[in-house]
């Protein structure tokens, strides 16, 4: 998470009306608590009744952003997440001046208002949970009979010799791990949504990976929530590998405007 050492509150301040700015994204207005401690000094914020815009002056040359950029966006929303509500803006989304930002505030300000009142209080975690290989193929062997068959027979066979058979043990496998994935994966989402506000996928179930979900977590069940975390891994740690990666600002919940 961003630090560094405290700065005095900022009050939004006017960009010249030419410029061209570049938006991270939108908090409450008001902003001093936003500003303070940030470590860039060069964001500032245009507000617009209760919401307010964490913007930079984009570059008078525009190359294609690279990873540098983008990790240099996230960071400054992540550091916005840590002091309040932030509704994050895709990278990358630049405005002709402060005049065409003012009316965008304007035109979204009720639901970027609502949205966020809706996050206040809560962050996103992203969960990926992938199965230990080794040991979900070795279950399919001594469970499945076909899979254990089909797995003795082609395994000291040249590969041309053995195609059909190899190619039908790659699809058991294939389907039970899927069925088990699906299994497991709703299982952990049942298991942990006592403890978060929401749930989305953020990715579909393939090969060995279970689940790739983004939580929205309230500040104060973060905890229970780390703590259940590390008891399912332990609890499954020979079969399952979980990787938790957060608090960060909210980006799977921003609602469904088109540029967050």
């Amino acid at each position: 998470m961003p630090g560094g050492r405290a700065q005095r509150p900022r009050e939004p301040e006017r960009t010249e009306d030419g410029a061209a700015l570049a938006l991270f994204g939108v908090v409450p207005a008001p902003t001093p608590s936003h500003a303070h401690g940030l470590d860039d000094p060069t964001v500032r914020f245009v507000a617009r009744d209760e919401v307010a815009a964490a913007v930079r002056p984009a570059p008078a040359v525009r190359g294609r952003p690279g990873r540098t950029e983008l990790l240099d966006h996230h960071a400054v929303l992540d550091a916005l997440a840590a002091r309040g509500p932030v509704v994050p803006v895709r990278f990358g989304t630049v405005l002709p001046g402060r005049d065409a930002l003012v009316e965008l505030l304007a035109e979204l300000h009720d639901q970027l208002a609502a949205t966020l009142r809706h996050l206040a209080g809560r962050r996103q975690f992203n969960l990926r949970a992938s199965y230990v290989e080794e040991s979900v193929l070795r279950d399919l062997v001594m469970t499945q009979p076909e899979v254990a068959a089909l797995r003795q027979r082609t395994k000291d066979l040249p590969e041309a010799a053995s195609y059909a058979d190899r190619m039908r043990l790659g699809e058991l496998v294939a389907g039970a791990v899927e069925v088990r994935a699906a299994a497991d994966a709703q299982a952990l989402l049942d298991d942990l949504a006592p403890l978060v506000s929401s749930l989305r996928l953020r990715s579909e179930s393939s090969g060995m990976q279970v689940l790739d979900v983004a939580m929205l977590v309230e500040d104060a069940r973060t905890t229970a929530l780390l703590d259940r975390l590390e008891t399912l891994a332990a609890q499954n740690h020979e079969d399952l590998r979980l990787r938790l990666v957060g608090p960060m600002a909210a980006y799977d919940f921003a609602g469904d405007l088109a540029w967050a």
